[in-house]
This record gives C-alpha cells, structure tokens and sequence, in this order.
C-alpha cells in the first residue's frame, strides 16, 4: 500500500514533466476514442444500408424502362413464381400506364414546355414541331401496385420522401376502383378524399393523396394492381417488380436464378453493385479508423514508455538506497506501475472527454474526404420498375410470403448524402474501451522501466554515487 501511495504521489514530483506526459497521453488516447466511436458510426451505418438498401432486384420486360423502351409485359404469374426462389422474401409487381386524354378527365399539372415536346413519346399533341409553336399534353402515369404500404412514407416515387397527408391506402389485394394521387395533382384538378375522376371510362374514387416533395412526382396516380389490369384490359400484364432478398450475400445467387427462371423475357438488375461502390468510401474509413486506433494506441504506449524509463534513469539513487534499506523489487517494481498508471489515467480521462467532443467532426471530415457526400446512383425522379409506397422497413405487406417495405429503382436519390448522416455516440462499450486502453498502455509503458529496476545493484549505485 505504501508503494502504491508513493507511486501517486511521484507522478506530481515534477509539475512541468507530468502536465507534459498527461497532455501527450491525452491526445493519444482522444484520437484512439474519437475513432473508435467514428468507427462504430460507420460500421453501424454500413450494416443499416447492406441490411436495408442491398437486398433488392428491379424485374423488368427486356426492354423496358418506365413508360419508354420496348418490351413484352411479364406475366402474374412469372412475377409470382419468383417468391418460390429461396432466401427470396417478398415481391412487389407494378403496372405502370399512362392515361392520355382521351382515357381520363384529369389534368396534368405538368407543363410539357420544350423538353416535355422533345421527349414525348405519347400524349396529345397539335401544331408544328418547329419553333415550339405546337402544344404537347404530357399524359398522366398511372402505377398499379400491390404493395401500396400503410403509412405511405418514402418510395412512392422514387424519392423515398413520400408521406400521406390525406385519407389512406388501400389494401394490397384491393380489387375497388379506387386510388391514391399526388398533392399537384389533386390541387390542378381540385380532388380531394372523397373525389372521384374518371380513367378508362370508369369512375375511380380518390381515398389518399400524398407529397413526394416535387411536381413530378407528385403528379402520378397510384391505384391496386388488379385494377389497374382490369380497367387498362391488360389482365395478369406486370411492366415490372421488385424482388427482396433476406440478405444482401444472397443477392447474386437469387439474379441468377431470376435470370434462369424468366431467361430473356426479362432484364434483371440488382441494387448490389451500387450499394457497394457507395459504401466503398465508409469502408475506407472504417479502415483508416482501424489502423488509426491501433497506432494511437501503441503510440501512447510508446511515450509513457520512454517517459517512465528516463524517469527510472533518474531515479536510480533513489532505486538503490529502497533497495539497500529493504525494499524489494516487487515493491519498488510497484511504484513506478503505480505512478504510469496514474499519467494514464489522467491522460484516459482527459482524452475521452476531448475524444467525444471531436469524434463528429472527425468522423464527417473521414467521410466527406472518402467521397462519401455523393452518389453515383441515379439522380432526381427515376423509376423504371420499382417504387410504390412504403417506408424501408414498415407499413408494407405483401400479398404473398416476406414481410417489409421497400423503395423502387429509384430510392437511390440522395443516397450518397444519406450516407453522410451519421449518428456518432460514445456508449458503454466505448467506455469500456478506454479504461481497457488506459490499463493496457500503463502495463506496456512500464514493463521497461520494471525489467531495468531489478538490475540496479544497490552497491554500485551507492558506489558510482
């Protein structure tokens, strides 16, 4: 107990030197903390996306993207034989129309403007191509789905901003003329719960309307697949689906076997390749944070180790009268643990305040630094086969087998941005991470300066004296 106390006292023998050792050991330990805790944000991150974003396959007719391109309409019953594939956990099947004029009472509130005359490929359309002097009606999409969701958040669209602000869904085995529209939509043709329109030549009730946060998007029609099918006369037609896969490694053994069953009806993508060329930056950093804990670690070890040898240097007098008048070495080896322990302490404390304080901004530096704040997936509204309601995780159902919601092809807008929003915390486990840290580099940063006390002799330090 004794060499315990002198130890603790020891460490605060010379003012200047401990202040020194303490604020070199703090800065150690507070970058080993701030990327320890960057790391847990990055790696939690990491497996939200794999688990989340990574496990789904956009389905489409060869050909075919959105209302352009080519292709024969899958079937029903092609879309449905896929949930017999294993680790496969939900499908959701679209049919994707669009309603010109002449099929609809509804208004566009689109302006088609000179893009919408160039890239038109349908719709109503009078005057002269030249000079824009023509007046082109862009027609209105309407998506049969059967996986409308609950809560109507995120994937409507694409997007993944989509909420309900009005009424509610329908049902996913829904078979009513009813359907959910955009705000823009509703607003250009005064619709709201309640409303009805006329599609087809029937009459559609309205019972939701939603915002996706842009006029695109917001200008569409989403209504149950089987009537959508009947009322367009394309009965047991899919223009596309989205396969859900239990987990992410499973994703290329269940393509190829999509791509087996279906063969060259269809052209089969999955979300794989671009979850994983963005996630290639978080993967960077969780690996610089690795080695950089490592080397703070071993750095601070290193310095209190060298610090406690030129202090068992000095020292030895004092080492050799202990000895002389019985101490052992055991007892005096106890000391100077004792005292390493105690700047390691002080450093700990120190650092894993200053660790936690700098940790976000460290961790937003490593990423933005990665190239983690873009996205190479596609940009703004973009769906070929994908989409419908739902929020990544809840409020969807599927008709048949698995459980789950998911976005379409076009949840990938943003996503290089939403991989920058990450939650840095220190919790328990960090905690206990430090203490660890701080025993470890007080054992290391004095077994040196140990092994060199029980060589000192006490004659020959009396003598030398």
């Amino acid at each position: 107990m004794n060499a315990l106390r002198r130890g603790v006292r020891n460490a605060f023998r010379n003012a200047m030197r401990s202040v020194g050792v303490v604020v070199i050991l703090a800065v150690a330990i507070a970058l080993s903390i701030s990327m320890l805790i960057a790391r847990d944000a990055v790696s939690a991150k990491i497996n939200t996306v794999r688990a989340s974003t990574g496990n789904t396959i956009t389905v489409s007719p060869a050909g075919f993207f959105g209302g352009q391109g080519g292709g024969t309409p899958l079937t029903t019953a092609e879309i449905t034989s896929l949930l017999n594939i294993k680790d496969v956990t939900a499908v959701q099947a679209l049919l994707t129309e669009q309603l010109t004029t002449s099929k609809t009472n509804l208004k566009t509130p689109i302006t088609a403007g000179s893009l919408g005359r160039q890239f038109g490929g349908s719709g109503s359309f009078s005057g002269g191509f030249g000079g824009g002097t023509g007046t082109f009606t862009i027609p209105i999409r309407v998506i049969g789905t059967n996986s409308p969701g609950t809560s109507l958040v995120g994937g409507a669209n694409g997007g993944g901003t989509e909420k309900l602000i009005s009424g509610k869904a329908f049902s996913a085995t829904s078979t009513a003329d009813v359907a959910v529209v955009g705000k823009d939509l509703a607003t250009k043709n005064k619709l709201k719960v309640g409303s009805t329109f006329t599609a087809w030549g029937e009459t559609v009730t309205v019972v939701g309307i939603y915002d996706a946060g842009s006029t695109f998007a917001n200008a569409d029609v989403l209504m149950p697949l089987a009537t959508v099918q009947k009322l367009a006369d394309a009965t047991n037609e899919v223009t596309g689906a989205t396969v859900v896969v239990n987990d992410i490694s499973n994703v290329s053994t269940v393509s190829a076997a999509i791509t087996k069953e279906l063969g060259s009806k269809a052209d089969v993508t999955s979300t794989e390749a671009t979850v994983a060329t963005e996630l290639a930056p978080l993967n960077s950093v969780k690996d610089i944070s690795t080695y950089t804990l490592v080397g703070a670690v071993i750095g601070a070890a290193i310095i209190l180790l060298l610090s406690m040898l030129m202090i068992v240097r000095e020292r030895r007098r004092e080492v050799g009268v202990l000895k002389a008048l019985g101490a052992t070495n055991r007892s005096v080896i106890t000391q100077f643990v004792a005292e390493s322990t105690t700047f390691t302490v002080l450093g700990a404390v120190v650092g894993f305040l200053v660790g936690v304080v700098i940790s976000s901004p460290i961790t937003s530096a490593l990423v933005n630094a990665s190239g983690g704040g873009t996205s190479s997936g596609p940009g703004g509204f973009v769906r070929g086969t994908g989409g419908g309601f739902g929020n990544g995780g809840s409020g969807f159902t599927p008709p048949t087998g698995g459980s789950g919601g998911f976005g379409g092809f076009g949840g990938f807008r943003g996503f290089g941005s939403t991989l920058t929003q990450l939650h840095t915390s220190a919790g328990w486990s960090t905690l206990v991470f430090a203490l660890l840290a701080a025993l470890v580099i007080a054992a290391l940063g004095s077994s040196v300066a140990a092994a060199s006390i029980t060589r000192i002799r006490p004659a020959e330090v009396l003598r030398s004296e």
